[in-house]
């Protein structure tokens, strides 16, 4: 438009594009008022200082990830990015987050003790250009997708026998929480951190159900599953239910909050005492950073001890291998959508390839007695040695 005058405010007015960028002014008495007024703010703007672009480093981006993450994820999730963000960051300095290539995430992800250690760090990396192209419209591009990942052979699950199950429960103390905590993981076959959010309107008595609450879902919220209440279990609730000191939490921490009481959020040392005091040796061992004394950034071996998860695959081998449940029921038990996921939780076999196995035993095996005994019975049945 230029020039003109305000019909509703009676002044006269203009607006003028530089640049691509739309600047008005207005409440002039004058057409020639504001034309003076239009060519003044032109010539401010044609002479105002050219402004630098804005380096945006990674540290900015990784910090909107985590306000992000810390919102959606499990918090184990989001303390494990934001280490390796800082990992990154103390490693290779902050770098300009649009000038970062792959051979500077490479050179990073190689001081990874190990080719799995390597894949999990490039995967929460690549989750930084993901948020930034999806959420901040930043659209360079992902210098972690430009890497494969390293081939790594997974470390098999160690699922403990039923008698080192036994010897934990017996090591707990039933006088405290440590050993109703313990049972009520076994008989739900839940997540240790479901189980600690348990409320006390999740559980009813009468119709024998509680309510777990996981976020083991694609999108991160929390759903609903409901599971039976067998009769252990029910007695076990029960009776903390009789000696509760509050109304919200059946696993609750009165010294939490500074004496204020809360639930508890994590039990990081209650295995591991339980497994010492049963004489229940380390599964195997570890790396970690000393974090404090003299020797604060040395690495040493730690004893890695069963966790409560640990339980969880006892319970559903248990149950599949001796109980003879089979894998669909198991897989409701676990609360797994995808009933592969539970197959390969049991590391299960296909019942037709055991009868397909079934169907060779005996025929191609020397006996000791007569090394040509099974091979005169396959003869016998037509095989020619030509065949």
């Amino acid at each position: 438009m230029g020039v003109w005058k305000d019909k509703i405010r009676k002044d006269w007015r203009y607006d003028f594009l530089y640049e691509g960028k739309r600047y008005a002014g207005g409440g002039l008495a004058s057409r020639r008022e504001a034309l003076a007024a239009k060519e003044e703010r032109k010539k401010e703007v044609r002479q105002a200082p050219i402004q630098e672009p804005i380096i945006t480093v990674f540290s900015d981006i990784a910090k909107l990830y985590l306000d992000y993450s810390e919102r959606r994820h499990a918090s184990g999730t989001y303390k494990y990015k934001s280490y390796v963000f800082a990992s990154f960051i103390e490693h290779h300095g902050d770098l300009p987050f649009e000038e970062i290539t792959p051979q500077q995430i490479h050179e990073y992800l190689n001081t990874r003790p190990s080719n799995n250690n390597y894949n999990a760090h490039r995967k929460d990396l690549s989750s930084v250009w993901t948020f930034a192209k999806r959420q901040l419209g930043i659209d360079t591009p992902n210098p972690c997708q430009l890497l494969e990942k390293m081939p790594h052979t997974p470390r098999s699950k160690y699922i403990p026998p039923e008698d080192v199950i036994l010897k934990l429960i017996m090591a707990a103390d039933p006088e405290t929480d440590e050993q109703d905590l313990l049972l009520v993981v076994i008989h739900t076959l839940g997540r240790i951190d479901e189980v600690l959010r348990l409320k006390w309107e999740d559980v009813n008595f009468e119709k024998r159900t509680l309510t777990l609450w996981t976020r083991k879902r694609k999108n991160g919220a929390y759903e609903a599953d409901a599971l039976p209440m067998g009769e252990d279990l029910h007695r076990i609730l029960k009776a903390r239910w009789k000696a509760r000191k509050q109304e919200t939490w059946v696993f609750f921490n009165p010294a939490a909050k500074k004496g204020i009481g809360d639930r508890f959020y994590h039990r990081p040392k209650m295995m591991a005492s339980l497994c010492k005091r049963a004489g229940i040796q380390p599964v195997g061992y570890g790396k970690r950073k000393v974090q404090r004394g003299k020797r604060k950034g040395e690495i040493e071996d730690h004893p890695l001890h069963l966790g409560f998860h640990a339980l969880r695959h006892f319970m559903a081998s248990y149950l599949a291998d001796q109980e003879k449940v089979g894998v669909k029921a198991v897989s409701g038990l676990l609360r797994h959508k995808n009933l592969r996921t539970t197959e390969i939780y049991l590391h299960s076999i296909d019942e037709g390839q055991r009868i397909a196995i079934d169907k060779i035993q005996g025929k191609f095996t020397p006996k000791k007695d007569d090394p040509q005994a099974s091979l005169t019975s396959t003869k016998e049945k037509g095989v020619s040695d030509g065949a």
